[in-house]
């Protein structure tokens, strides 16, 4: 490799760590809409206003990362049907039963993120639920799975949706490591789900199943 091919290879890295980092700020703004309201203790005082701008920032996130996304991933998405199906009904059971191992071994306070949702929940109850089952499984799984692994593992799926599940685990978690080995494996099992699939829907659908599940096993 020349000097010159290898500066480009570095200039190519360093733009895909930027607009990720871009990307991540932009799938973060709804909820961080609501977070900003709960804690200027003003979340009351105008709601229809704060419905609008939040539902606002969610569909401009939604089409700028499916536009994105349409016209990076390395492979052409293949067909929907029973085998996808059948790749999500097997995920979700594997992935409900690890739920269920490691549900009582996680910390019951202290978990910053459990807390910070747990807040968001009693603030702003549709809007939280409407971005927790159908907005974060789109964005996120499009973020985590759709360029991560596309931008910088086009070569090697399996190895790039184990760094998408590790950087997923550390990006939900904070000091309880049985919670973030819980985030971890569900982030391998969406990647390994995506790549079998070959079709983002599936581990869209997954995650929504996921997070479905979570208002009733806590």
């Amino acid at each position: 490799m020349n000097l010159k091919s290898q500066n480009n290879n570095y200039l190519n890295i360093i733009s895909k760590l930027l607009a990720l980092l871009i990307l991540y700020l932009l799938q973060q703004l709804p909820v961080t809409v609501l977070a900003l309201a709960t804690q200027s203790q003003k979340q009351h005082s105008s709601p229809l206003s704060l419905n609008l701008i939040f539902l606002c920032l969610a569909i401009l996130t939604l089409v700028i990362m499916i536009y994105i996304l349409q016209r990076t991933q390395k492979f052409s998405a293949a067909a929907f049907n029973w085998q996808s199906w059948f790749s999500i009904i097997v995920a979700a059971i594997f992935n409900y039963t690890i739920n269920m191992i490691l549900l009582p071994l996680m910390k019951t306070t202290g978990n910053n993120n459990v807390d910070a949702q747990t807040q968001l929940m009693k603030s702003f109850p549709v809007l939280f639920i409407i971005y927790a089952v159908i907005i974060a499984p789109i964005t996120e799984e499009i973020f985590f799975r759709g360029y991560l692994i596309n931008w910088f593992f086009p070569d090697n799926l399996y190895f790039g949706a184990a760094v998408s599940a590790i950087i997923f685990g550390l990006l939900h978690s904070s000091s309880d490591p049985i919670y973030f080995l819980s985030k971890a494996i569900l982030g391998f099992v969406l990647g390994f789900t995506y790549i079998k699939t070959k079709n983002i829907k599936a581990n869209i659908i997954l995650h929504f199943i996921n997070n479905i599940s979570a208002f009733f096993v806590g």
